[in-house]
């Protein structure tokens, strides 16, 4: 059962990442505008494709292979809690300096839960294998 509530974490948190790099390198533009984004010109574009297209691909990358068993599971939940949980933290520094969620959009509501619980059920994964002698 812990083996299954890891795989299914590793395979959401793919998706999510492909998606979003695949959304960033496609639609660049859109992308940075549903973030509050105004990209000005191809800077702006590259920037976009840069670092969430690159970076999400990335990640993407490493929880396919530790799907296919390539890498190992735990290296990829540790990925994942260092992605989300870098994420949730400025989400969370942000949060405090400026002063609540009042001027946030809808996207960034999402993705405070979105990160929050990545980061989570990263965590949990990763000691649920560890604890069952399973991890790998």
């Amino acid at each position: 059962m812990r083996m299954i509530f890891g795989t299914v974490v590793l395979l959401t948190a793919s998706l999510f990442f492909a998606w979003t790099s695949y959304i960033s390198f496609r639609f660049p533009r859109q992308f940075g505008e549903r973030l509050g984004f105004t990209i000005g010109g191809l800077d702006g574009l590259n920037e976009i494709r840069a670092q969430y297209g690159g970076f999400f691909l990335g990640a993407a990358l490493v929880n396919a292979l530790a799907l296919m068993g390539v890498l190992s599971r735990q290296t990829s939940f540790a990925v994942n809690a260092v992605v989300f949980g870098g994420l949730i933290t400025g989400r969370v520094v942000s949060l405090a300096l400026d002063g609540g969620m009042n001027g946030y959009g809808g996207a960034i509501r999402v993705l405070f839960f979105v990160d929050a619980a990545g980061f989570a059920l990263s965590i949990a994964a990763s000691f649920l294998e560890r604890l069952s002698g399973q991890a790998t």
